[in-house]
């Protein structure tokens, strides 16, 4: 049995992750239903400007008594407005890796890490499903009263469906009880 070699000057060993035992995503409809969803809020915004566009100068003119005359938007531009809906599915399906929530043995990590929390397995108190809005979504509370909500797995209506979604909450609640500390807090 050989021992490791030290680390060089300056550099300090950093323990290994623990491995992911599992790995929650938003299905790909979701991320495309998700996605869908802010590029329609894009292509109402756009259409708001466009009709901002269309409609100021007349009643600028109204308003002043003058004639500057109208202004004339190509029906292309009026097209183009659709764009952001499939352009919004694809980008959603694109970044649906980066959100959700990782397990180890350590606890669960929500993902991306900088938004999410960490629940560590010792501080869980209960993991139960919850409605929330629309949603069936995965409730963790801990100890101290706080409450996470990782952004997958989750289970709503039409794009929003997860046929897996129980399954996905039978394997967080197994993996908690697996790992969790069983002693008794006073």
């Amino acid at each position: 049995m050989q021992a490791s070699a030290p680390p060089p000057s300056g550099q300090r060993a950093v323990a290994p992750a623990p491995p992911v035992l599992a790995r929650f995503r938003p299905t790909r409809r979701q991320a495309a239903g998700r996605g869908s969803f802010i590029g329609g809020l894009v292509a109402v915004a756009l259409a708001l400007v466009l009709l901002g566009a269309v409609m100021g100068p007349p009643l600028l003119d109204r308003v002043a008594g003058t004639r500057s005359g109208r202004v004339d938007v190509p029906p292309l531009a009026w097209l183009l407005l659709l764009l952001p809906v499939p352009v919004g599915a694809l980008v959603g399906v694109r970044l649906r890796a980066r959100f959700g929530a990782d397990l180890d043995r350590l606890g669960m990590h929500g993902m991306p890490l900088a938004l999410e929390g960490f629940a560590p397995w010792k501080l869980v108190v209960d993991i139960r499903p919850e409605r929330r809005h629309r949603r069936t979504v995965v409730t963790v509370y801990l100890d101290d009263g706080t409450v996470l909500r990782p952004r997958a797995p989750y289970d709503g209506k039409l794009l929003g469906r997860d046929r897996e979604f129980e399954r996905k909450l039978f394997m967080i609640c197994h993996v908690w009880e697996t790992y969790r500390d069983w002693s008794v807090r006073v």
